[in-house]
């Protein structure tokens, strides 16, 4: 007799939203297949692409039955496909993957022993590199003087922002800070996240840059925790999102549609942390207190000085660490010939 009982969910689940992305994909899906943790499921969204990333996925859905590839009728955005693939999903906890960044073998597993380990803690990442075309970090091609890097006591080059400042204080408001006026760098929206929590937010807004939104908003349900190992390489290349300077460019990225005229995307960023602050449960002090912690980032004359040029010449946000990476690699590349 069959049994009735339905199958068991996983423990994990992996979305990996994707389009176009024949060229790194293979590297990053045999990362997420070689994870020591096995009880996981992997939901690939293809943003109907148009180049071999289709048929890569469904060679690799072939072979392993944990995955669950899902192509979509028409280029919905980014933003859209990184939501899609967590509806889809049925884990316990949740990790976003791109397809173009590498994950050691160990990732999911220290996540998962920390995540059952501490229940109060919403978000789990690790030491975190970035990686050129070839698999090379990046601290071997740039210049050292950057204020991207720190020195370790033992000699090695490290890259600054993370852990964030307060990421495991007890005060909410001060977590909070620790995302709006920290780092830019959001690679920490790639670590594994209780689905509980992610339930809670908006997700990922319609707009280029929205993981920050949500990493501040799952800051204020509670705290991350940074496990001190580099298990996790975050790809920067020519091709990638945080590469794309033009506003236009960033909206459709991120919609699937152009940039409407005079629209800003740094405007819209501030009103997803509003709308943060306003959806969280918090005493009447911890939202005055985050409210401040808002004030004190409308008050940077060089962000609106930029905003102001984006609205009036169409420049998008984020991108200047990556583009100074670009244009060092290029320069040593130049001086060594």
């Amino acid at each position: 007799m069959a049994s009735t009982q339905p199958p068991q969910k996983p423990r994990v689940s992996i979305g990996l939203p994707v389009y176009n992305g024949e060229r790194y994909l293979t590297r990053a899906l045999d990362s997420l297949l070689s994870q020591t943790f096995h009880d996981f499921e992997l939901v690939i969204s293809d943003n109907c692409s148009d180049d071999a990333t289709e048929d890569i996925c469904r060679r690799y859905a072939e072979q392993d039955p944990r995955i669950v590839y899902i192509r979509q009728e028409k280029n919905h955005g980014s933003c859209a496909n990184f939501n899609f693939v967590f509806a889809e999903s049925q884990g316990e906890y949740f990790k976003w993957a791109a397809y173009d960044d590498l994950c050691e073998p160990e990732y999911l597993e220290e996540c998962v022993r920390v995540l059952d380990e501490h229940p109060e803690v919403v978000c789990c990442h690790t030491d975190s590199d970035r990686i050129d075309e070839h698999d090379q970090s990046w601290l071997d091609a740039v210049d050292p003087g950057q204020a991207d890097f720190v020195r370790e006591q033992d000699g090695q080059l490290k890259w600054v922002g993370h852990p964030r400042r307060h990421h495991d204080d007890a005060d909410p408001a001060r977590r909070f800070h620790g995302v709006l006026l920290g780092t830019t760098w959001s690679v920490d929206s790639y670590g594994l996240i209780r689905s509980s929590a992610l339930q809670k937010t908006m997700l990922f807004g319609a707009y280029y840059g929205s993981e920050k939104v949500l990493m501040g908003e799952l800051a204020l349900l509670g705290p991350y925790y940074h496990v001190p190992r580099l298990l996790f390489a975050q790809r920067i290349h020519d091709e990638a999102s945080s590469n794309l300077g033009s506003a236009q460019f960033q909206a459709a990225f991120a919609t699937g549609d152009k940039q409407k005229p005079f629209a800003s995307t740094r405007l819209s960023l501030l009103g997803g942390h509003f709308r943060a602050t306003l959806r969280a449960k918090l005493t009447p002090w911890q939202r005055c207190r985050c409210w401040g912690v808002l004030l004190c980032y409308l008050m940077q004359p060089k962000k609106w000085k930029r905003v102001w040029s984006s609205v009036m010449g169409g420049q998008g946000v984020g991108g200047d660490g990556v583009d100074a990476m670009l244009k060092d690699r290029e320069l040593m590349q130049e001086t060594s010939t």
